[in-house]
């Protein structure tokens, strides 16, 4: 079998995490990077065993027979970076928050559906094991009707305007670094919908440092916070008529456990598998590029839209 052919644009840390997810995956290679600095190809690529690197995004796209794109630069560029890609219609994989707001999501992902070129958002942590076990939890019907999710995210950001978390240049705030996972974790527990959304913000530095989100549905909520300016937990806590589940550090979440009403535990499910959560994605592209399919069944355009719907709501509310 013919080795399925990544790209990569972008070399920071979570460029490297995906790089080592390849080579945990079968016939799946990475045959070239490029960064607008030369250097950190150069660098990227002798690490990573690349055979061929660059600092022209579009050079590489022509001259290298891709069979998809993993794009790992800063969320200001993301959508330009995409469109380029489907101008040579080579599929993508990009990372999150894959666009800054709706117009940029539904204008690119229209395109992706018209020239009929995969495209995905790298919202990894829907693919894990635990959210698998999770879901059939909730199919089982093993805490009742769910009535309320909270999930909370938040470290303290290094206080500089200049970093990418409070520099709007580099699509800096706590929408596109960490709503982004509260939302899209959030609705795969409690679906798509909800009629109304409430959004609270603190602004630091001209950026979303801490907002809080509630989506309301018929009979239940889903609450929650994002900061830069305080350490939160981390857990996603979905609360039934008759217990709750609990995801530990959900965003990577390696365990989940399910409580009944009186506080007992009666479940407790542990990935002890997985290495690097990445490789779920990874495959899923493989999957979807060598079948045809379009977009994720798992992260659809749709959730990406609604995604960037919500960060319209936050930024129309800066004061």
């Amino acid at each position: 079998m013919t080795n399925f052919k990544f790209g990569i644009m972008g070399t920071g840390g979570i460029a490297n995490k995906f790089a080592e997810a390849v080579a945990l995956v079968d016939n799946c290679e990475i045959v070239a990077v490029a960064n607008r600095h030369l250097e950190r190809a150069v660098l990227f690529a002798k690490k990573h065993q690349i055979p061929n690197y660059g600092d022209d995004f579009e050079k590489m796209l022509v001259e290298q027979q891709l069979d998809a794109v993993y794009i790992a630069t800063t969320t200001n560029v993301h959508y330009r970076l995409t469109k380029l890609c489907l101008k040579h219609r080579v599929p993508v994989i990009c990372e999150k928050a894959m666009f800054m707001n709706s117009d940029e999501a539904i204008d690119a992902l229209t395109e992706a559906e018209e020239k009929k070129v995969f495209v995905m958002e790298a919202m990894w942590s829907r693919f894990l094991p635990v959210y698998r076990q999770v879901l059939n939890w909730l199919a089982d019907d093993r805490i009742g009707q769910l009535k309320l999710t909270n999930y909370d995210m938040g470290f303290v950001a290094e206080d500089n305007p200049a970093n990418r978390f409070f520099n709007p240049d580099l699509g800096g705030g706590a929408t596109y670094d960490l709503v982004v996972y509260l939302f899209e974790l959030s609705t795969l527990l409690m679906g798509n919908d909800y009629y109304k959304t409430d959004v609270a913000t603190i602004w630091h530095h001209g950026v979303d440092a801490t907002d809080h989100v509630t989506l309301h549905y018929s009979e239940a909520l889903a609450t929650m916070t994002a900061s830069f300016l305080t350490r939160l937990s981390g857990d996603l806590v979905a609360y039934g008529e008759q217990g709750k589940v609990v995801i530990p550090h959900a965003n990577g979440a390696t365990e989940a456990m399910l409580y009944d009403n009186q506080g007992q535990l009666v479940e407790h499910y542990q990935d002890t598998e997985t290495t690097n959560g990445f490789v779920y994605q990874i495959k899923e592209v493989m999957d979807c590029v060598q079948n045809g399919a379009l977009q994720s069944v798992l992260v659809p355009h749709d959730l990406t839209i609604a995604s960037a719907r919500l960060y319209d709501q936050i930024w129309q509310n800066k004061s």
